[in-house]
């Protein structure tokens, strides 16, 4: 058998959360297909050992801001590492896995002649596709239609930008987690009404909305818990927890830190909130939702592609604590539109955002650009299993 031909992913973030995530189940997937990922990211990061657990190759690299000025001498470093890494793995394809490290690949590929895949994971101003070069790849991956829309709008010819849902491994939802081992390992009771947001803690993820409305919903629910599960910005986190000890709801708020097993976490909640001021898709909304959640969320970005208004969940449309606060009271009071709602979002999942839905429009946008030397393999590989 012929060696398998490689795609070296880059990513500049350790850290995991939902692109991260994604992330690995496209290496996973891809190597089933007699296709050799590499991921260049941070070493000894969560990211790197999540990677290796599942043996898939990585590359050590260390990012640094591209708009920073102060980080120049070691953007060139990280610049020469991936150029010194290209000409080793000699990849088929390149695909950066967000904006932030397209400019920094150009630059390492410079005389070096392959396709280059962009993800484009967040909402984004028109400006930004010219400042990160975006327009120089050969596909970029918009998360959204309204990602793919923006970048259009930015002056990209429509045949550049395809949209790629991001899905779910619905086999790790198919076995029912067990609710009360679940609650008892985070110290919830049986009769608490357990809230949850799942993401890195970054401003972006718009926290404060949800806790400047709880004490609203606590005076209707006094059994309410709020979980939120990542990691991310310290000074941020900081600031969350000032806003918690300031409105006086310190016992009802619990930071759970990055959690290996999201479904077990997800098993443990009544509801799923997403608060979010930015959000280019939600992965974590398309996890919520394949546990049988029903979802309360800012009607922001790609959100409105997944959930549903009133079918399997609630959009709000201000940043108003207040509107945010009766939305999720509204579905607290009804236990049994609640459940209706978790089971019509786990069928919509099922039927439009699996992995391997995902992983077929990935493939047929890799073969766009791919050329003789990888459709052969990606055109054999098995789409069902």
């Amino acid at each position: 058998m012929s060696e398998p031909p490689v795609i070296l992913f880059v990513h500049g973030i350790g850290e995991i959360g939902g692109a991260e995530r994604e992330l690995i189940a496209i290496a996973v997937e891809l190597a089933k297909r007699h296709i050799r990922p590499i991921v260049a990211c941070p070493p000894a990061s969560p990211l790197q050992h999540a990677l290796a657990a599942r043996h898939i190759e990585t590359r050590a690299i260390t990012f640094v801001a591209w708009r920073k000025w102060g980080a120049i001498l070691r953007r060139h470093g990280a610049v020469e590492t991936l150029r010194s890494v290209l000409q080793t793995v000699q990849p088929a394809l390149i695909h950066v896995n967000d904006i932030w490290w397209v400019p920094q690949t150009l630059r390492a590929m410079h005389d070096f002649d392959r396709p280059l895949v962009a993800h484009i994971r967040q909402q984004i101003e028109p400006w930004k596709v010219r400042r990160y070069k975006l327009d120089r790849a050969n596909v970029m991956v918009a998360v959204s239609e309204q990602i793919r829309q923006s970048v259009i709008a930015a002056g990209v010819d429509e045949g550049h930008v395809r949209t790629v849902y991001s899905g779910v491994d619905l086999s790790g939802f198919a076995e029912p987690s067990n609710r009360r081992v679940a609650r008892s390992r985070f110290g919830f009771r049986e009769d608490h009404l357990v809230l949850g947001t799942v993401a890195n803690i970054f401003p972006r993820k718009g926290y404060e909305l949800m806790l400047k409305a709880l004490p609203q919903i606590i005076r209707v629910h006094p059994q309410v818990q709020y979980v939120i599960v990542g990691a991310g910005d310290e000074s941020y986190l900081a600031q969350l927890k000032a806003i918690s000890r300031h409105v006086g709801i310190e016992a009802h708020v619990h930071f759970l830190g990055f959690q290996q097993h999201v479904p077990s976490v997800l098993s443990a909640l009544d509801l799923y909130v997403h608060p979010a001021e930015m959000e280019g898709f939600g992965i974590a909304i398309l996890e919520a939702m394949a546990a049988g959640k029903a979802v309360v969320a800012t009607s922001v970005g790609g959100i409105p592609e997944i959930v549903r208004h009133g079918e399997t969940g609630i959009l709000v449309h201000q940043r108003d604590p207040d509107v945010f606060a009766r939305a999720v009271i509204g579905i607290l009071n009804d236990p049994e539109r609640r459940q209706t709602m978790g089971q019509e979002g786990h069928m919509r999942i099922q039927n439009y955002f699996t992995t391997e839905t995902m992983m077929h429009r990935l493939i047929e946008n890799y073969q766009a650009v791919f050329g003789a030397e990888l459709a052969s393999p990606l055109s054999s590989s098995k789409m069902e299993r």
